[in-house]
């Protein structure tokens, strides 16, 4: 089961706060993206060492309801990393940290950065807050350490450095090329009302399409290469053990028999 993350437009510098009953407006007419399991790379982009917070995990749902009594009888005082930043400032490390990113993930993603810049600039403000409840350990530590390493590497861009060498940033470029036939847009910057605009889902529609075609044109070249083998082998093996032609011809008209029905079947 995969985990939801969420960034916000927020009105205050810091997530809401539930025992304060914060939550009732959080949403009237803010704009959130989400993104599955773990911050996109464009939203690291935004942040640096001093946006990282903590916030109590109880407090992630208004006090007075089932759901905040749960997480306080579950988690006590415990508390959770997440990340808020002005958007000024936002927008800032975006454009500075552009040429470095889109170089490193390629030429042909450098619309969607602009794109997701934009949409920074026109309806996330006047904080950008990155909500990570669902990442929340206990307080053991183990995630705002990851946080506090990611974001020291996006630092070191800041400085005219290159990221650290299979660092998490060099980390969150990999798995995604790994996975961008599955959708570049969510894996680089989330989806939410509006995002991604049409331009960009037609832009990179065929991505996928591509590698799903190339994978089944692979695995048909590998079962014909499987058939083909049986069919010898059957041949050979028949006339091997009977030293006579009619048992080669019915062993490899059964294979042929076998796989017309297959091949028939798929085609349903």
């Amino acid at each position: 089961m995969s985990l939801r993350l969420y960034l916000d437009s927020a009105r205050r510098p810091r997530t809401p706060d539930g025992s304060a009953g914060e939550w009732g407006d959080f949403f009237d007419g803010s704009m959130e993206l989400e993104a599955k399991n773990w911050p996109p790379l464009l939203w690291w982009a935004m942040f640096g060492p001093e946006d990282l917070m903590e916030a109590r995990i109880a407090d992630a749902e208004d006090a007075g309801t089932d759901e905040h009594a749960e997480l306080l009888s579950q988690w006590g005082e415990a508390t959770y990393p997440y990340l808020v930043v002005d958007q000024r400032t936002a927008l800032s490390r975006l454009h500075a940290r552009r040429q470095v990113l889109t170089s490193r993930l390629g030429a042909r993603f450098s619309p969607l950065y602009d794109e997701f810049v934009a949409l920074i600039d026109a309806r996330f403000g006047p904080y950008v807050l990155l909500r990570t409840e669902a990442l929340a350990d206990g307080g053991e530590g183990g995630i705002r350490l990851r946080f506090e390493e990611t974001l020291a590497d996006l630092e070191r861009l800041d400085v005219g450095h290159a990221t650290a060498a299979d660092g998490p940033v060099d980390r969150l470029i990999s798995d995604f090329r790994r996975w961008q036939h599955t959708g570049p847009v969510p894996l680089l910057a989330g989806v939410g009302d509006g995002w991604p605009s049409v331009a960009l889902r037609e832009g990179f529609a065929g991505t996928a399409v591509r590698r799903s075609s190339s994978r089944s044109a692979e695995r048909s070249t590998a079962e014909r290469r499987v058939w083909g083998v049986l069919v010898v082998v059957c041949g050979v093996g028949a006339y091997w053990l009977t030293r006579s032609v009619r048992p080669v011809v019915a062993a490899v008209g059964v294979v042929l028999t076998v796989l017309v029905a297959g091949f028939v079947r798929r085609r349903k």
